[in-house]
């Protein structure tokens, strides 16, 4: 495989990364936010006065959403200036941006949902602090993970709410890409699916990982789920009536045993990229069931954040301690 990496050192922790339009976006702990575009260019912006806590882009518009220790969540526009959406006293933990247009933050156990061209958000209170929020991709709900299980928004009527009931920590939270499951990474090293139209009878348990599973991400065609927490990649079958209810997961071990981080499928492909703890990137090839390296370990640490550009070209990961990389892949 030809490919090209670029890095980036910004010398801080840095706390997560996406795609925005032609450019990777890479937040630090210091209060900025790194663009790295395309074409080589890379500007630098400070945001907020302390930790950029999360990040979340739109890749169709170019919008970055940042929340900050400080209190405030900031939206940045191509070519705009930034655009302070909430100024509190408490922290801003969370961030989410659909690509419907939609951004949404929380603030101790108050979230905030800000619809397409609305000037207030409306506000909805979680049974607990929030530690994630997503959107589903069928537009239909804003999930936030929570203790106790999922907290979901309607976004056609954001004053009904439902809870998806499981006892323990919740830390993460995603959808299926056909909007039937909802998905939270625990505390306990173990997944939680419902489906999400009968959650009270149709839910489940996907354990066994030796670490938690704080990232995992559908596959391009929806029929399996990766994820991370392993020493070896775990895909969980989400084809059929009930997905991986009641279902085992594959498992695919490549040759050296490491502890996986993150994990993100690749557009338009068979391709899963794994990102380790020790800073290396794996490409893994479902066809051929090979793992390809895209970069090496580095004294920088973990990869926190990986994700794909929309057309699956270019591949933008982070490291805990200071160092970002864009590989060009080429075509899939």
């Amino acid at each position: 495989m030809n490919l090209t990496l670029k890095a980036l050192e910004v010398g801080v922790p840095l706390t997560g990364g996406g795609f925005a339009g032609n450019a990777y976006a890479v937040a630090d702990g210091d209060g900025h936010m790194h663009v790295c575009g395309f074409d080589g260019a890379v500007s630098h912006r400070r945001l907020h006065e302390g930790a950029v806590l999360a990040v979340a882009t739109d890749q169709k518009t170019g919008t970055i959403v940042t929340a900050g220790d400080d209190g405030k969540a900031i939206r940045v526009r191509p070519e705009g200036e930034p655009e302070v959406l909430h100024a509190g006293r408490k922290w801003v933990d969370t961030v989410a941006a659909s690509s419907r247009g939609h951004v949404a933050w929380s603030a101790g156990k108050t979230i905030f949902l800000l619809p397409k061209g609305a000037d207030t958000p409306v506000e909805a209170t979680a049974p607990s602090s929030i530690a994630d929020l997503s959107f589903s991709p069928d537009g239909k709900w804003l999930g936030a993970a929570v203790y106790g299980g999922a907290f979901l928004i309607r976004l056609s009527r954001p004053s009904e709410t439902t809870m998806l009931n499981w006892q323990g920590a919740h830390n993460a939270i995603g959808f299926s890409p056909d909007g039937r499951f909802c998905v939270t990474s625990m505390l306990e090293n173990a997944l939680h699916v419902w489906r999400i139209d009968k959650p009270e009878e149709k839910h489940g348990r996907m354990g066994g990982y030796p670490a938690k599973p704080v990232s995992f991400d559908w596959t391009a065609d929806g029929r399996y789920l990766a994820t991370a927490g392993a020493d070896v990649l775990v895909l969980w079958p989400f084809f059929g009536a009930d997905g991986p209810i009641g279902q085992q997961a594959g498992v695919f071990a490549p040759e050296q045993s490491l502890l996986s981080r993150t994990v993100a499928s690749r557009p338009n492909s068979q391709q899963i990229a794994i990102g380790y703890v020790d800073g290396s990137v794996a490409l893994f090839d479902r066809k051929s069931q090979q793992f390809v390296p895209v970069a090496d370990e580095h004294e920088a640490g973990a990869v926190n954040a990986l994700g794909f550009s929309a057309d699956g070209s270019r591949l933008g990961f982070t490291r805990e301690r200071g160092v970002a990389g864009l590989a060009e892949l080429g075509k899939g």
